[in-house]
Protein backbone atom coordinates (compact mmCIF):
# COMPACT_ATOMS: atom_id res chain seq x y z
CA UNK A 1 0.00 0.00 0.00
CA UNK A 2 1.42 3.27 -0.95
CA UNK A 3 1.30 6.85 -1.83
CA UNK A 4 3.26 8.38 -4.82
CA UNK A 5 3.51 12.34 -5.21
CA UNK A 6 5.70 13.27 -8.72
CA UNK A 7 6.48 16.55 -8.83
CA UNK A 8 9.07 17.19 -11.89
CA UNK A 9 9.50 20.87 -12.72
CA UNK A 10 11.45 22.43 -16.05
CA UNK A 11 14.34 23.32 -14.05
CA UNK A 12 15.17 19.15 -14.14
CA UNK A 13 15.38 19.60 -9.70
CA UNK A 14 12.23 17.63 -9.31
CA UNK A 15 11.45 14.64 -7.49
CA UNK A 16 9.27 11.68 -7.04
CA UNK A 17 8.00 10.51 -3.19
CA UNK A 18 6.47 7.38 -1.82
CA UNK A 19 5.31 6.67 0.74
CA UNK A 20 4.14 3.48 2.31
CA UNK A 21 3.07 0.82 4.48
CA UNK A 22 5.65 -2.56 4.42
CA UNK A 23 6.68 -5.46 6.21
CA UNK A 24 9.28 -5.34 9.09
CA UNK A 25 12.13 -7.42 8.58
CA UNK A 26 12.66 -7.99 12.50
CA UNK A 27 8.82 -8.72 13.56
CA UNK A 28 5.30 -8.96 11.93
CA UNK A 29 4.67 -5.43 13.27
CA UNK A 30 4.35 -3.26 9.94
CA UNK A 31 6.85 -0.51 8.84
CA UNK A 32 6.69 2.96 7.28
CA UNK A 33 8.79 3.85 4.67
CA UNK A 34 9.31 7.07 2.56
CA UNK A 35 11.07 6.26 -0.95
CA UNK A 36 12.62 9.18 -3.04
CA UNK A 37 14.41 9.73 -6.49
CA UNK A 38 15.79 12.99 -8.13
CA UNK A 39 14.55 13.62 -11.51
CA UNK A 40 15.75 12.46 -14.45
CA UNK A 41 15.15 14.73 -17.42
CA UNK A 42 12.47 17.40 -18.78
CA UNK A 43 10.46 17.40 -22.17
CA UNK A 44 9.74 20.78 -22.86
CA UNK A 45 7.49 20.26 -25.80
CA UNK A 46 5.39 17.83 -23.57
CA UNK A 47 5.82 19.76 -20.23
CA UNK A 48 6.39 15.81 -19.00
CA UNK A 49 9.75 15.12 -16.52
CA UNK A 50 10.43 11.45 -16.17
CA UNK A 51 12.50 10.05 -13.10
CA UNK A 52 13.21 6.43 -14.60
CA UNK A 53 16.80 7.15 -15.49
CA UNK A 54 17.95 7.78 -11.94
CA UNK A 55 16.35 4.58 -10.48
CA UNK A 56 19.88 2.72 -10.97
CA UNK A 57 21.90 5.44 -9.26
CA UNK A 58 22.46 5.06 -5.36
CA UNK A 59 22.73 8.85 -5.69
CA UNK A 60 20.28 10.10 -7.13
CA UNK A 61 17.67 7.89 -4.57
CA UNK A 62 17.07 7.61 -1.25
CA UNK A 63 15.22 5.24 1.63
CA UNK A 64 14.07 6.02 5.33
CA UNK A 65 12.12 3.99 7.55
CA UNK A 66 10.35 6.31 9.83
CA UNK A 67 9.86 4.63 13.67
CA UNK A 68 5.98 5.05 14.74
CA UNK A 69 6.83 8.13 17.24
CA UNK A 70 8.10 10.03 13.85
CA UNK A 71 5.38 8.64 12.55
CA UNK A 72 3.09 10.39 15.74
CA UNK A 73 5.37 13.37 15.18
CA UNK A 74 4.42 14.11 11.54
CA UNK A 75 0.83 13.71 12.41
CA UNK A 76 1.23 16.32 14.67
CA UNK A 77 3.22 18.57 12.82
CA UNK A 78 0.75 18.47 10.51
CA UNK A 79 -2.45 19.17 12.42
CA UNK A 80 -0.92 21.78 14.10
CA UNK A 81 0.99 23.66 11.56
CA UNK A 82 4.52 23.39 13.23
CA UNK A 83 7.85 22.15 11.40
CA UNK A 84 9.21 18.57 12.01
CA UNK A 85 13.20 17.35 12.08
CA UNK A 86 14.77 13.94 12.32
CA UNK A 87 18.17 12.68 11.94
CA UNK A 88 19.00 9.15 11.35
CA UNK A 89 22.56 7.60 11.51
CA UNK A 90 23.64 4.23 10.35
CA UNK A 91 26.98 3.14 10.36
CA UNK A 92 28.83 6.13 8.32
CA UNK A 93 25.89 7.02 6.32
CA UNK A 94 23.40 9.69 7.96
CA UNK A 95 19.89 11.15 6.59
CA UNK A 96 18.31 14.80 7.66
CA UNK A 97 14.24 14.95 7.42
CA UNK A 98 12.68 18.28 7.62
CA UNK A 99 9.06 18.51 7.27
CA UNK A 100 7.68 22.30 7.40
CA UNK A 101 4.88 24.00 6.80
CA UNK A 102 4.50 26.97 4.02
CA UNK A 103 1.80 29.21 2.42
CA UNK A 104 1.08 28.34 -0.80
CA UNK A 105 -0.33 31.19 -3.56
CA UNK A 106 -3.00 29.44 -5.58
CA UNK A 107 -4.68 31.89 -8.02
CA UNK A 108 -8.52 31.89 -8.17
CA UNK A 109 -10.52 33.09 -10.75
CA UNK A 110 -13.96 35.30 -9.62
CA UNK A 111 -16.72 36.36 -11.51
CA UNK A 112 -16.95 40.07 -10.84
CA UNK A 113 -21.09 40.78 -12.15
CA UNK A 114 -20.08 44.45 -12.39
CA UNK A 115 -17.66 43.89 -15.10
CA UNK A 116 -19.04 40.82 -16.08
CA UNK A 117 -15.69 39.24 -16.51
CA UNK A 118 -13.89 36.53 -14.25
CA UNK A 119 -10.71 38.24 -12.53
CA UNK A 120 -7.89 36.40 -10.92
CA UNK A 121 -6.56 36.73 -7.07
CA UNK A 122 -4.15 35.25 -5.21
CA UNK A 123 -4.89 33.08 -1.98
CA UNK A 124 -2.83 31.39 0.02
CA UNK A 125 -3.57 28.18 1.10
CA UNK A 126 -2.27 25.58 3.97
CA UNK A 127 0.75 23.57 2.16
CA UNK A 128 3.65 21.12 3.44
CA UNK A 129 7.23 20.79 2.12
CA UNK A 130 9.90 17.42 2.66
CA UNK A 131 13.28 17.55 2.58
CA UNK A 132 15.39 14.77 2.81
CA UNK A 133 19.31 15.05 2.76
CA UNK A 134 21.65 12.27 2.60
CA UNK A 135 24.84 13.03 4.34
CA UNK A 136 26.28 16.21 3.24
CA UNK A 137 25.32 14.91 -0.91
CA UNK A 138 21.95 14.58 -2.21
CA UNK A 139 18.69 16.42 -1.26
CA UNK A 140 15.84 15.02 -2.08
CA UNK A 141 12.43 17.73 -1.73
CA UNK A 142 9.02 18.24 -3.12
CA UNK A 143 5.64 19.81 -2.27
CA UNK A 144 2.55 18.79 -0.77
CA UNK A 145 -0.33 20.98 -1.49
CA UNK A 146 -3.39 20.57 1.10
CA UNK A 147 -5.19 17.72 -0.23
CA UNK A 148 -1.91 15.94 -0.82
CA UNK A 149 -1.22 16.84 2.79
CA UNK A 150 -4.91 15.23 4.24
CA UNK A 151 -4.36 12.54 1.80
CA UNK A 152 -0.58 11.73 3.71
CA UNK A 153 -2.26 12.67 7.32
CA UNK A 154 -5.05 9.90 6.97
CA UNK A 155 -2.24 7.45 5.68
CA UNK A 156 0.09 8.10 8.49
CA UNK A 157 -2.90 7.72 10.93
CA UNK A 158 -3.72 4.42 9.26
CA UNK A 159 -0.12 3.42 9.85
CA UNK A 160 -0.21 3.73 13.66
CA UNK A 161 -4.06 1.72 13.80
CA UNK A 162 -2.08 -1.22 12.51
CA UNK A 163 0.89 -0.45 14.40
CA UNK A 164 -1.10 -0.42 17.57
CA UNK A 165 -3.71 -2.96 16.78
CA UNK A 166 -0.72 -5.64 15.82
CA UNK A 167 1.03 -4.77 19.13
CA UNK A 168 -1.80 -5.76 21.11
CA UNK A 169 -2.08 -8.81 18.75
CA UNK A 170 1.31 -10.17 19.78
CA UNK A 171 0.98 -9.14 23.21
CA UNK A 172 -2.06 -11.19 23.44
CA UNK A 173 -0.83 -13.72 22.18
CA UNK A 174 2.24 -13.84 24.24
CA UNK A 175 -0.36 -13.89 27.28
CA UNK A 176 -1.78 -16.83 25.64
CA UNK A 177 1.51 -18.89 25.77
CA UNK A 178 1.96 -18.21 29.00
CA UNK A 179 -1.10 -19.19 30.35
CA UNK A 180 -1.15 -22.72 28.42
CA UNK A 181 2.43 -22.92 29.65
CA UNK A 182 1.21 -22.52 33.42
CA UNK A 183 -1.65 -25.31 32.43
CA UNK A 184 0.38 -27.12 31.69
CA UNK A 185 3.10 -27.06 34.69
CA UNK A 186 -0.20 -27.56 36.80
CA UNK A 187 -1.56 -30.30 35.00
CA UNK A 188 1.63 -32.91 35.43
CA UNK A 189 0.75 -36.00 38.39
CA UNK A 190 2.62 -35.51 41.41
CA UNK A 191 4.24 -37.73 43.28
CA UNK A 192 2.11 -38.59 46.68
CA UNK A 193 4.32 -38.99 49.73
CA UNK A 194 3.84 -42.58 50.73
CA UNK A 195 1.61 -42.58 54.14
CA UNK A 196 0.74 -46.82 54.38
CA UNK A 197 1.17 -47.96 57.94
CA UNK A 198 3.71 -50.60 57.09
CA UNK A 199 4.92 -51.86 60.67
CA UNK A 200 7.00 -54.03 58.95
CA UNK A 201 8.85 -51.55 57.15
CA UNK A 202 8.89 -48.86 59.87
CA UNK A 203 8.73 -51.23 63.05
CA UNK A 204 7.09 -49.34 66.48
CA UNK A 205 7.78 -45.77 65.45
CA UNK A 206 8.37 -43.74 69.24
CA UNK A 207 6.11 -40.78 68.07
Amino acid sequence: MSIQLYKPNSKNSGAAFTFSIGSNKNNSLPAFYINAISQFSWDENKKVGTFAGNSKDPEKKVNVKLSENECGEFISAIKNRHEYSAFHAYEENTTTIKFSPWDKDVKVSKYDPSSKSYKDSKVKVPAFGITISKGKGSSFKIGIDPGEVELLLKFLETFLTRFIQEKIDIQRRMSEKAVQKTDKASSKPVNEPNNSDDEDEFGDVPF
